[in-house]
């Protein structure tokens, strides 16, 4: 965003920060919903925590598996979008199993976030990611594509 963010901006960020802690998620870097410019900050988003079965793993740039997450950011065009990230491998290293896969929800005409078909990707991202095996990412990140 170029201008401060309006009401409207503010509400869907709030309106997404509900829906999402309500399902277990958790907010994400310094930058809070309600404030402005949090689409600007690129730490402010949301991570499920129960990713890898909640366990902790040291961050080792472009090595350590990414834990499924969500935020607003500016799509190919410029406009703002939200988008929802599977964990796993970043940018197709290893198999497609282990890819993360990134879904990106364009805003309503309205300027919201239709959380409609967002729900029944989480129904499905979050347990995938609450069993995956940090240790087989690493594997398959490293030692090529698994075999499935």
């Amino acid at each position: 965003m170029t201008t401060p963010p309006t009401e409207l901006a503010l509400a869907r960020q709030r309106r997404v920060h509900e829906f999402l802690t309500a399902r277990g998620w958790h907010l994400d870097g310094d930058s809070d919903p309600g404030e402005a410019w949090f689409a600007d900050d690129p730490t402010a988003g949301w991570l499920y925590p129960a990713t890898f079965g909640g366990q902790h793993i040291n961050e080792v740039a472009d090595a350590t598996p990414v834990r499924l997450q969500s935020y607003f950011t500016f799509g190919d065009d410029g406009d703002e979008v939200f988008t929802v990230v599977a964990a796993g491998n970043l940018r197709g290293s290893g198999c497609a199993e282990h890819d993360t896969g990134e879904r990106i929800f364009p805003l309503t005409a309205g300027g919201t976030v239709d959380l409609g078909p967002i729900a029944p990707l989480l129904d499905t991202l979050e347990p995938r990611a609450r069993y995956l095996d940090p240790r087989a990412l690493i594997e398959c990140l490293y030692f090529g594509p698994c075999k499935r």
